[in-house]
Formats: structure tokens, C-alpha cells, sequence
């Protein structure tokens, strides 16, 4: 379905939106941590640098992982985000979704691709961390699925 043209109107509440966000970081990176679905979507389309760093240089894709925004990571992954870029500490977004416990982002990051033997800067792969106790059995269960099919 063809992206649909911005209105004046629409290039307002893009601008008031990176604004009130800017406050806390980068516009994107912020929309994409607090879960506003429709935020992204907006700056996604405007054309929003979708590599933006946030704290310890964690990007967008990153902060939605790490909330369980699956619908936002979805966007993001469409939007030509790095399925596999890493912050300061080597997490990916799907090592940040098994940290955190969130199945649906690392579902969706797995079947987009996502490398699950990429590892952190202390040596810990997505496969280590959901065999850590108190990780959720379908995280671990999907991240196993995902290191057979790799």
C-alpha cells in the first residue's frame, strides 16, 4: 500500500512531536521506549534517521525490544533498522527482548533474521542469556528453534 502524502498539518504534529520528545533524547528513540505506535509511525515515514542513539548508544529498535513493542519493532525493522546493530555493552535488540523477557519482539526479530550468535562484549550470545535462570520457557524455546534453523 503506497505511503499516503503529508499534509501541512501532519509536518506540524511531526515537529511538535520530535520536540516534546527531544527532552528525553532523540525523538525516535524515545517514541519507540515509551510504546508510542504512533509516533514511529509518523517519523518513520517523514524519513527519520531510524539509527539514532540513545543511552549506552542503544538505537530505537533497542528500546522497543527491550519494552515488548513488538508492533513498534515490526515498523522499525520495515522502516531498514539493523536487526543486529549493538550498543555499548554488545547487546543486539533480540539479546535486549531475551533480557527483558519479551517473546513477541524476539519472535519477530527472529523470523526477520536476527543472528543469534552474535556476542556481547563479556562473551554472552542470545543462546547463553535464555539459558540463564528466570528467563520465560518460550524464550528459550524460541531462541533453541532459532539456533537450529541458523
Amino acid at each position: 500500500m503506497p505511503t499516503p502524502e503529508l499534509t501541512p498539518a501532519d509536518w506540524v504534529n511531526i515537529s511538535l512531536t520530535e520536540a516534546l520528545l527531544a527532552r528525553d533524547g532523540p525523538p525516535l528513540y524515545v517514541a519507540a521506549r515509551l510504546g508510542c505506535l504512533a509516533a514511529v509511525k509518523v517519523m518513520c515515514e517523514a524519513g527519520t534517521n531510524v539509527e539514532v542513539f540513545g543511552p549506552k548508544k542503544e538505537r530505537p529498535l533497542h528500546a522497543a525490544a527491550a519494552g515488548g513493542h513488538e508492533s513498534i519493532c515490526a515498523t522499525l525493522v520495515s522502516a531498514g533498522c539493523d536487526v543486529d546493530a549493538q550498543d555499548e555493552d554488545g547487546n543486539t535488540p533480540l539479546i535486549t527482548a531475551v533480557l527483558n523477557g519479551h517473546p513477541g519482539p524476539v519472535e519477530l526479530l527472529l523470523a526477520v533474521g536476527a543472528d543469534i550468535e552474535i556476542a556481547r562484549l563479556d562473551g554472552m550470545t542470545a543462546i547463553h542469556i535464555a539459558q540463564l535462570p528466570g528467563t520465560p520457557k518460550g524464550i528459550y524455546e524460541l531462541i533453541m528453534l532459532g539456533q537450529e534453523e541458523f
